[in-house]
């Protein structure tokens, strides 16, 4: 028995925290290779326990011992598939995202230039992969000469977002949008968000969009979630076009 078969064969035995790491898995098996637990658990809306109850519920001592069982799963499904052009197929993604990039709402970008531009502090987070286009918009800013702060962790941005005024800006980057880590970490800010805050997105479905004033929305959430890391090639061609619009105006 596969372990994707097992997994099915204990639905019913799962609880219902249990049963949203199951689906995930099940719908993106993939993403057992490179997620860390708790990244697991963000991405299946649950807890770590939750995700380590489901890993010795199949019988594994913990999340370690399942996650090599998982891995050498989709090495044997890899093997017995003949060779495609998935080369082609990953391409063909980027390429659509990247066209859709021209349908975003020209008028919050130009809320969020606007902002970059004012000479208030400007605050730049981003977790994990998303400190990526976080950073790349900061060292921008730099080069332009426009003042900003950049956090990489919530523990970080907690220390620097302690200056935040009302008058600042704050930009986080984030693929999902979830807020369970935004809450714990920055519990003192999340309900006094700066008016020029924006969230940007590849979630339509967010759930931080309820803290923020603004929310931008960037194309390839599906894709996203079929890739084995979380896709920031698009937030960072986002952030090159968002420079380039800068630069135009300063």
């Amino acid at each position: 028995m596969t372990i994707i078969e097992s997994i099915k064969q204990h639905q019913s035995t799962f609880s219902k925290s249990e049963q949203k790491v199951s689906a995930y898995l099940l719908k993106y098996p993939e993403h057992a290779e490179t997620f860390t637990i708790t990244k697991l658990a963000d991405r299946a809306g649950t807890s770590t326990s939750a995700v380590l109850r489901f890993c010795q519920s199949l019988g594994f001592q913990g999340f370690k011992d399942f996650r090599f069982e998982m891995i050498a799963y989709l090495r044997q499904q890899r093997q017995k598939q003949a060779p495609t052009s998935g080369n082609s197929q990953f391409l063909n993604q980027y390429l659509a995202a990247i066209t859709q990039l021209q349908d975003l709402d020209q008028t919050t970008i130009h809320q969020l230039i606007a902002a970059l531009l004012d000479p208030q502090m400007t605050y730049l987070l981003g977790i994990h992969y998303s400190s990526l286009p976080a950073k790349q918009l900061f060292w921008g800013l730099a080069d332009l000469g426009l003042l900003s702060e950049y956090a990489y962790d919530y523990i970080n941005a907690a220390h620097i977002t302690n200056t935040m005024r009302q008058d600042s800006t704050l930009v986080l980057f984030s693929i999902s949008g979830t807020k369970a880590n935004f809450n714990h970490f920055l519990a003192a800010s999340a309900t006094n968000l700066p008016k020029n805050s924006f969230l940007i997105t590849m979630n339509s479905k967010a759930e931080l969009t309820d803290y923020f004033k603004h929310t931008i929305v960037l194309p390839g959430y599906q894709s996203s979630n079929r890739s084995v890391v979380d896709m920031q090639a698009i937030s960072m061609i986002f952030v090159e076009y968002l420079l380039n619009l800068i630069h135009e105006q300063a």
